[in-house]
């Protein structure tokens, strides 16, 4: 370990080391502080029973040669993963109230398909359809360091009330919604978001064999490849500024780390708390940090199958049941109403070992146990997340055959459970909440009243593996004072 470096990044999850790989490609001497023991973040996975287990990675869009996310894929050396695309012909099935839709991939077969079974919506569709092609033909504009937001005019008019006025059916408005388990639906949620999220699944989804530490692993192993350093259990404590309130240094636990640039992939408010008191830093700004909203989060109920009983399938399963897919309530004594069902692929055969069940969770219904820590719950909280666990098994065996009685093994995890493990502020699934209303305090700018800090992540502009990468390339763009992709 060196004492001085070129740049210096906060977190090893996906953004972190897509920052530090991005930065060592263009010169810089990079190391990456991570407080865990592990490497991963949100994407981390586990092992139980022999089997790998995601923490929030589960399928992705747009990672095939001409889709959406390629360039980036390839940029950061990724492609030759074994990525596993889904049924084209039927990448999900949107179960809304008992009723399936299957969605297809490709824009055309997608809208055709759509136009099929809701014929008097053709013009809302298509008028869909062309934003959909709109973001996707601009979505690298903002990997540009000057990319103003305000210039994007989805960002500023909400999807709910895009769906209200252009689509007249209620169900295709529901429909529409099929694979927001990926999102967060509220009625403030930009268009941009909505759309860029299902956009990219359109295109192409994908599974990993192996899951998201396939991922990890390997772009760790190109940081180190291209002569950046990683160090786990580093925990930053405070950044050190100079008379000119320059950052100079971070301390760690055990050491003092010097850079030029520093980036942190850490929640904002827990990064500008690690700020001292400057005149660089208004209070307004530190008080806008510490009152962002997190999205909710996920209780998640990971099931061990036995072998041979339960056929994969290479689709992702999206159930609806909530008479208002946008109010839903997902608090301590709500009903599971929502669902994600994940088959992890296999490596062989045609059976599947591992099923995720996935509903989203508010804070509010873990936050009575958040003094508690892992392996010392109270037994209330140990109530409750069977209770909800037998709710997620009784709605998913409708959709999976033979699926209650081939069950080996449960694992339960809640917001609780993933803020334990990722660091993750409340357990959010999807980082800050953005806002279509609210724009200039939802919508982060990588740039801080520091100069040499920089923040990214899914926190800042767009979530989920396609908006980090794009914040990577953004981040690093202002960094390097270049457009790192064209």
């Amino acid at each position: 370990m060196k004492r001085k470096y070129d740049a210096i990044v906060i977190g090893a999850g996906l953004s972190g080391l897509s920052c530090a790989y991005c930065l060592a490609k263009e010169g810089y001497s990079v190391c990456v502080l991570e407080k865990e023991h592990i490497l991963g973040g949100a994407f981390q996975s586990f092992t139980r029973g022999g089997l790998r287990f995601d923490t929030g990675f589960h399928f992705v869009g747009g990672v095939g040669e001409g889709e959406i996310m390629h360039p980036l894929i390839s940029y950061f050396g990724l492609e030759n993963l074994p990525w596993k695309r889904l049924d084209s012909d039927r990448f999900a099935d949107v179960c809304i109230r008992g009723k399936e839709y299957h969605f297809h991939s490709g824009y055309d077969a997608f809208q055709e398909e759509l136009i099929h079974q809701f014929p008097d919506d053709e013009q809302g569709i298509r008028e869909f359809m062309d934003v959909m092609r709109y973001i996707s033909e601009h979505l690298y504009e903002s990997t540009n360091p000057q990319w103003n937001i305000f210039d994007e005019k989805y960002f500023s008019i909400s999807a709910y009330d895009f769906l209200q006025e252009h689509i007249q059916s209620p169900l295709l408005r529901d429909v529409l919604c099929g694979c927001s388990i990926t999102t967060e639906l509220t009625e403030d949620l930009p268009l941009y978001s909505f759309v860029q999220s299902l956009n990219s699944f359109v295109q192409g989804s994908y599974k990993l064999q192996g899951g998201g530490q396939v991922l990890i692993d390997a772009l760790a192993e190109n940081v180190c490849s291209a002569g950046g350093e990683i160090f786990t259990n580093m925990n930053v404590q405070s950044f050190v500024l100079d008379a000119d309130g320059k950052a100079t240094a971070v301390v760690c636990d055990n050491a003092t780390l010097e850079a030029d640039f520093f980036v942190s992939t850490i929640h904002p408010s827990l990064t500008v708390a690690m700020m001292p008191e400057t005149l660089n830093i208004r209070s307004i700004y530190r008080r806008r940090m510490g009152n962002l909203q997190n999205t909710f989060g996920m209780f998640t109920v990971q099931l061990q199958i036995k072998p041979n009983t339960v056929p994969y399938m290479n689709r992702a399963i999206c159930v609806y049941n909530s008479d208002d897919l946008w109010h839903t309530n997902y608090g301590k004594n709500s009903h599971v109403q929502t669902m994600l069902i994940h088959y992890s692929a296999p490596a062989e055969g045609e059976n599947v070992r591992a099923i995720d069940l996935l509903t989203p969770m508010d804070w509010s219904a873990v936050c009575e146990w958040e003094d508690s820590r892992i392996g010392k719950r109270p037994e209330a909280y140990k109530q409750f997340k069977e209770r909800k666990a037998k709710e997620c098994i009784a709605l998913a065996k409708q959709y999976v055959p033979h699926l209650e009685e081939n069950i080996e093994k449960i694992w339960i995890s809640t917001p609780l459970t993933y803020r334990d493990y990722t660091g993750t502020v409340h357990g959010s699934a999807y980082g800050v909440r953005k806002s279509s209303r609210s724009l200039m305090t939802t919508i982060l700018s990588p740039a801080t009243p520091i100069k040499n800090i920089f923040l990214s992540g899914q926190n800042m502009t767009l979530h989920g593996m396609l908006g980090v990468l794009i914040t990577t390339i953004r981040v690093c763009g202002q960094i390097t004072g270049k457009k790192i992709i064209l």
